[in-house]
């Protein structure tokens, strides 16, 4: 009985081990169960989370980098832009072209800056605005009309995680570079207020300084333009006043003054023009900056060179503003190659990083690979000695149960 038992547990020992060890051929795993190997089933695990982690870091460096390649392109494409309209600053500073030819420039630079205005909110991938800061579903760019632009994105800097301890921005806001541009003097940006009630709405245009010692002893002042009633007049005529914003004092004495739309409105060393027919309570605001955008830029120019004449006053103005409009494209052109240095080195942390998580992951992978894959030959020459034994057993197994005392008799 004992020979019997024994001979049928080492069968089953046996036969036990041939079917662990097919299973480790047909699955390709050295153990089916953490019990098997505790320590490498805990070092398995640590490595398939890291390279989930490095995964996804690899997908982030990805969409990272189409982004910044994007927004590099984008600025190739401004750069462009501005270099024309630099080239045709020149042309308009020649001193040989009449008010004719300059509202030829001032149809180009236009359309330039309509093509600007395209490039400057432009869309990535996903359908969000490149430069709009944290919420890429607002347009960042806004057309005010008259040559006036507005910026009504943010400064949000997103940034993506591309290591266990190394954020990068993916983007970046238009307002730090083509918005915050430092102004070559002095200047001042005008906004229609967005309570103003005139439908269709009247329009400010971008205005000039025309006079820049005279605005420059009113700066840091800001000032508005509001529309009242006059009720002397019957019927009441909706005339202008223009105010100090700190103390709502009237500027220059233009109080109650006659409103002619398109007219210039001067004050301070600046001009500007409202076009419509305001409200009454409709009001304008004149904002003095040390700072003017990309598109006031270009905005500006084409408007001096759709409205200056060809009188000695006139081509005095011209000057004037080809030489600020020659400084402002400079300033410009430095911020957007400063950022686009900044982008460059972005891209190249982003492709280091990119080879180190390759490199690490081959690594990771190797170790993962010997901890947990078999060895098929090893597995195949155990198997076939399994089953040596295995048949062998059996064999002898069925020997020793046929055997008894009636066999000896």
């Amino acid at each position: 009985m004992q020979t019997f038992n024994s001979g049928v547990s080492n069968m089953q020992r046996v036969s036990g081990l041939a079917a662990e060890t097919q299973t480790q051929i047909s699955t390709g795993r050295k153990f089916l169960a953490p019990s098997d190997d505790p320590v490498a089933a805990t070092r398995i695990l640590q490595l398939n989370q890291e390279l989930a982690s490095r995964d996804q870091f690899k997908q982030n460096i990805t969409g990272a980098t189409n982004r910044l390649s994007l927004q590099e392109s984008v600025l190739d494409g401004a750069t462009n832009v501005l270099q024309r309209v630099r080239e045709l600053s020149v042309q308009a500073g020649a001193g040989s072209l009449n008010a004719s030819d300059r509202q030829s420039l001032a149809t180009e630079v236009k359309g330039r800056t309509d093509e600007m205005l395209g490039l400057l909110n432009t869309r990535d991938a996903n359908g969000e605005y490149l430069f709009s800061g944290y919420n890429g579903s607002v347009q960042p760019f806004v057309d005010g009309g008259s040559g006036s632009f507005k910026f009504v994105g943010d400064e949000g800097d997103r940034q993506v995680q591309i290591s266990a301890g190394t954020f990068i921005s993916s983007r970046d806001s238009g307002k730090g570079i083509f918005e915050d541009v430092r102004a070559f003097e002095k200047t001042f940006v005008t906004n229609n207020n967005p309570r103003n009630t005139a439908v269709p709405p009247a329009q400010v245009n971008v205005g000039q300084v025309f006079d820049q010692e005279a605005f420059n002893s009113f700066h840091p002042q800001d000032a508005y333009i509001v529309f009242e009633p006059v009720e002397a007049i019957q019927p009441p005529e909706v005339n202008y006043t223009v105010r100090r914003k700190s103390d709502n004092r009237v500027v220059d004495e233009l109080q109650n003054k006659v409103f002619i739309s398109g007219a210039k409105i001067e004050f301070q060393g600046l001009s500007v023009r409202i076009s419509g027919a305001p409200d009454v309570g409709d009001n304008f605001l004149v904002e003095s900056t040390s700072k003017q955008s990309v598109l006031t830029t270009m905005g500006r120019f084409a408007e001096g060179m759709s409205s200056f004449d060809d009188s000695v006053e006139g081509r005095a103005q011209v000057d004037n503003m080809v030489g600020q409009t020659l400084e402002n494209l400079d300033n410009a052109l430095a911020s957007m190659l400063e950022a686009r240095s900044k982008i460059g080195g972005r891209l190249n942390t982003l492709e280091s990083t990119q080879n180190m998580h390759e490199d690490v992951e081959l690594l990771s992978k190797d170790v993962l690979s010997q901890l947990q894959d078999v060895d098929f030959a090893e597995a195949v020459s155990r198997l076939s000695l399994e089953t040596f034994i295995l048949e062998a057993s059996q064999q002898s197994f069925a020997k020793i149960a046929n055997l008894s005392l009636f066999n000896s008799l």
